[in-house]
């Protein structure tokens, strides 16, 4: 399966009251190249994989088509039974779903959260029982990659290890423990689960994280061919970015589509504690973090996918609002 996009965004207003960006606002306008291969040995192991072909800019100016590169994602094996599945290797885990499950432009303040292209080990046993609806329990250990296939290949300087490696330990020492509900008796289109884990660190990069996250959803058809899908999810964790701040964060999401349209608004609001000379020791501001978005999707009838969209965001000290529109193909084989 592959997706091709090409990408505007349009910062405005950008605003940072420390005073470290020279501009309030520039464009940006790159493309980005996904392929995701699966590779079936036998009707339950199989091999998966997924690449990255995309830009890495962070410049605060003008720019298109520039630092352009490709990642490997992630590589790993997977073994799925009737009610069980088994994996292992390079994969993209976190705490919570917000980070993966959010159309639109914005899924909130998760950064914290997601840790795309571990390296890890894990396994999943689910229970779907007649008129009791469906559970499940997953457990997965995992670590920071720290081998070759971290490395991004640029078009300009070769491969290139990582400017900043993820801020978590490469001993399998983090750890996420799910459990998930579904179709559940008396309560149609209502899923969601829970997460509980830690996040380790060695002792040079900070404090370890404790985190538990909760979750929500609601999916439902309404009149006139149109379908309401509903996401909420909470985050709390005992430290931020290796700080030792303890952070909520909580998102919501709304999505109405019919036919070949589809509206998103999303809200986010995150809050760091620890007393205010904590938070400033490490470069932290006290105040409530918020930030809104909206987005509108059409596929058209020769399967391409045409977004546009806003999206305002108070982090920290930065002040940033973003209009984006993107034109999107995807296919399988």
């Amino acid at each position: 399966r592959f997706l091709l996009m090409t990408g505007y965004t349009g910062f405005f207003g950008v605003r940072d009251d420390n005073g470290q960006l020279p501009r309030s606002h520039w464009s940006s306008v790159q493309p980005t190249a996904e392929a995701a291969l699966v590779l079936q040995l036998t009707r339950a192991f199989s091999f998966r994989t997924k690449a990255t072909f995309n830009s890495s800019t962070n410049d605060t100016k003008d720019n298109a088509f520039s630092d352009l590169g490709a990642n490997l994602d992630n590589l790993f094996a997977a073994y799925t039974a009737d009610n069980y599945a088994l994996y292992g290797g390079k994969m993209d885990l976190g705490f919570g779903d917000a980070w993966h499950v959010v159309d639109g432009l914005y899924s909130g303040f998760n950064e914290n959260s997601e840790f795309r292209g571990s390296i890890g080990v894990g396994g999943r046993y689910t229970l779907d029982t007649a008129g009791r609806g469906a559970h499940s329990v997953a457990v997965i250990l995992f670590k920071r990659d720290n081998t070759a296939m971290n490395r991004r290949f640029s078009l300009d300087g070769g491969l290139l290890g990582p400017d900043e490696p993820p801020l978590f330990s490469d001993q399998l020492k983090s750890f996420v423990v799910s459990y998930d509900f579904r179709d559940l008796p008396g309560l149609p289109g209502v899923s969601g689960g829970v997460d509980a884990g830690r996040l380790h660190l060695d002792p040079d990069q900070g404090k370890s994280a404790n985190t538990v996250s909760a979750r929500l959803s609601y999916a439902t058809p309404l009149g006139n061919a149109w379908h309401l899908s509903w996401f909420n999810e909470v985050t709390y964790s005992s430290a931020f970015r290796g700080a030792p701040v303890a952070n909520g964060n909580g998102v919501t999401s709304v999505s109405l589509s019919r036919d070949r349209w589809q509206v998103t608004a999303t809200a986010a609001a995150r809050k760091l504690t620890g007393g205010s000379q904590t938070l400033a020791r490490h470069g932290l501001q006290d105040g409530t973090d918020w930030g809104v978005s909206g987005a509108v999707t059409y596929v058209t009838p020769l399967g391409l996918i045409v977004q546009a969209g806003l999206t305002h965001q108070r982090d920290q000290a930065l002040r940033i609002n973003q209009g984006v529109f993107r034109i999107a193909y995807q296919a399988g084989f």
